[in-house]
């Protein structure tokens, strides 16, 4: 399509229109990714609906014209501001306050301000490039400073990670349940928190991936300590005398079943029976294939005792 005749905008109209093509449709959010201050978010905005390129309906949203859609245009610098990017007093009390990322409503309280009052100052430290934001979804949720390296998350990251224990590893279902977070996205989220070290995953039962959080995952200012914890998963054994035999066999590292029979005094055939159960529960496996050969813990054997004292120990 043809450039429309004198159609010229500037730098900040340009980037409010592209903003709209985006759909963003409440100012904020206009000013955020056009990364201009409210006031000449509004000017723009008031430019490009005198143009036909921008109208609001009757709930006050903005949306982009049918021309604006598919108009092009070129761009010319805005006029420039003196001290356009210094951040005033008020914006620099809130840059000092930032030593760690913070929610919204924890800068409310600390600087004894409206929540309007933030909001319009963080638009426009985020405009001057001073701070960035966790969630473009819910910008003023939780806050850092530009040049603060922490790995900010989302708010649905922010719940899978304190929703993931420490003490215990478990599988992403739980951790779906305790954090709230749709199917479709969990494992998603996961993957990311793997890739930022902030969890770690493990061999379940039958190979399945469970996780558990870090000691960096601990430390990060998002995880929250009051957070409902995933539950374990249940264990593929949890009878006192299925404990009993395979802390036997950990303690000696391999034993025959006579060995574990006469240990723990129990009838020869019910023993044969039970080590078959753990075998095919892949809890021990036979050192060779040999009639008599002992028997060792597997890795799932080791992880299946290892959560079993856990839990008798709480």
């Amino acid at each position: 399509m043809p450039k429309a005749q004198n159609l010229v905008l500037t730098q900040s109209q340009a980037a409010c229109l592209i903003a709209l093509r985006h759909g963003n449709e409440n100012q904020p959010k206009i000013a955020l990714e056009a990364k201009l201050i409210l006031s000449k978010t509004a000017a723009a905005l008031r430019t490009l609906v005198r143009l036909g390129l921008a109208e609001q309906d009757p709930t006050r949203r903005w949306h982009p014209t049918g021309r604006a859609t598919a108009c092009r245009f070129e761009t010319v610098p805005d006029r420039p501001r003196q001290n356009n990017s210094l951040p005033g007093i008020a914006g620099q009390h809130l840059l000092d306050l930032l030593d760690r990322p913070k929610q919204g409503r924890e800068i409310v309280k600390k600087l004894g301000m409206t929540h309007q009052g933030v909001r319009q100052l963080l638009i426009k430290l985020h405009a001057q490039g001073h701070v960035r934001f966790a969630d473009p979804e819910t910008p003023f949720w939780i806050v850092a400073r530009a040049d603060d390296k922490t790995s900010l998350l989302s708010r649905d990251e922010e719940r899978v990670l304190s929703a993931i224990p420490r003490k215990y590893a478990t599988d992403a279902t739980k951790i779906r349940l305790a954090s709230g977070v749709s199917e479709s996205m969990v494992h998603q989220i996961l993957e990311r928190l793997l890739i930022r070290r902030l969890i770690e995953v493990l061999d379940g039962p039958w190979e399945q991936r469970i996780y558990r959080i870090t000691g960096a995952g601990l430390k990060h200012p998002q995880c929250s300590q009051s957070a409902r914890h995933a539950q374990a998963l249940r264990l593929p054994v949890e009878s006192d005398r299925i404990r009993n035999v395979l802390s036997l066999i950990l303690d000696s590292g391999e034993l025959r079943i006579k060995d574990v029979t006469n240990a723990l005094s129990l009838p020869p055939q019910s023993m044969n029976a039970l080590m078959q159960y753990l075998k095919r529960r892949r809890l021990v496996k036979k050192s060779n294939r040999a009639h008599n050969s002992p028997y060792s813990l597997t890795v799932e054997g080791l992880a299946a005792l290892a959560e079993m004292t856990r839990r008798q120990a709480a």
